[in-house]
């Protein structure tokens, strides 16, 4: 099940994370957070959507606690999963700022 993210989710979110290295930008015309220039969680179509290492997102959607990513139908976009309703958000968003963190300019 894909849960909703509230405006108010999502602000409550962004003022947890949104300091030093991490910025609030726009992505695909949505509210995002970004580390550096790197996007790690969007608010799309009122869903939270994050950028996870590989086996991390396997485990999710195998939980059935995530979906991939798909901005367009039939094309996921690689490394991203919309959030299933029973996953806490706070350390997958940590975990996902942490990833796109660590990855190579």
């Amino acid at each position: 099940m894909i849960a909703r993210m509230t405006e108010e989710g999502w602000e409550d979110l962004v003022d947890r994370f949104a300091d030093g290295d991490v910025s609030r930008g726009h992505m695909f015309g949505c509210q995002g957070l970004r580390t550096g220039r790197r996007f790690f969680a969007i608010r799309w179509d009122g869903h939270l959507v994050l950028k996870l290492p590989p086996a991390r997102l396997t485990a999710l959607v195998e939980a059935g606690d995530g979906t991939p990513f798909e901005p367009m139908e039939g094309r996921p976009m690689n490394g991203w999963v919309v959030l299933g309703g029973s996953a806490d958000p706070a350390p997958l968003v940590e975990q996902a700022r942490e990833f796109v963190a660590a990855q190579p300019a």
